[in-house]
């Protein structure tokens, strides 16, 4: 990769990019993304160090439908056990997508880091060096700092390895807002959902 430019990573290769980037950390892991689920996460605790300063910023719990927060909440719960320094926040309205190694790698795109998004939906990432966006850092930073502490209680210790893996998010979750434009207008559709929501 060259040191000024992004590369598009096609739809389901952001795992393999990932696991490879992760591989090599040394220092941070910044996760940014209105949900998440436990596939996601334990794909990236294989891959992460577990000396790393991890963190987390997510939509709170009253904005997220309850299959989306169960899965969200599963994957804190990874991420704890993996992580002695993990802190996950939540921001309202949250809906950007990035991820950002040592401050110095970015995933910058429209996939959210859940299974489905990951394996099944078309979507673009952008990957590349933070350094190639200008005020990148600074506007993550600003995202973290303008976050609350999540008030969700995760296991603090080693999560034992699950017998199978998790199966996480296999369908495409509405953002809340959306599934609102859709009671109010019954003639209106999101996805082909038309006047339904999950």
């Amino acid at each position: 990769m060259s040191s000024e430019s992004f590369e598009c990573v096609g739809p389901g290769e952001v795992l393999a990019f990932l696991r490879r980037d992760l591989g090599r950390a040394k220092k941070s892991l910044l996760i940014i993304g209105p949900w998440l689920d436990d596939y996601f996460a334990e794909q990236v605790v294989k891959a992460a160090p577990s000396g790393l300063d991890a963190r987390v910023l997510v939509r709170p719990e009253a904005e997220v439908d309850s299959l989306a927060w169960e899965r969200t909440r599963a994957a804190l719960s990874v991420f704890r056990g993996h992580w002695a320094d993990f802190e996950g926040r939540h921001l309202a309205l949250l809906h950007a997508k990035c991820l950002c190694i040592d401050s110095q790698i970015a995933y910058v795109g429209s996939a959210n880091w859940y299974r489905y998004s990951m394996e099944r939906s078309i979507e673009i990432i952008l990957r590349g060096p933070v350094g190639g966006i200008e005020g990148g850092m600074s506007q993550l930073e600003s995202l973290w700092d303008r976050g609350e502490t999540l008030a969700v209680t995760c296991s603090s210790k080693k999560v034992a390895k699950a017998e199978k893996p998790a199966e996480g998010i296999t369908h495409e979750v509405l953002d809340p807002l959306a599934a609102e434009a859709l009671k109010a207008n019954p003639k209106a559709f999101v996805l082909g959902k038309k006047g339904r929501c999950r």
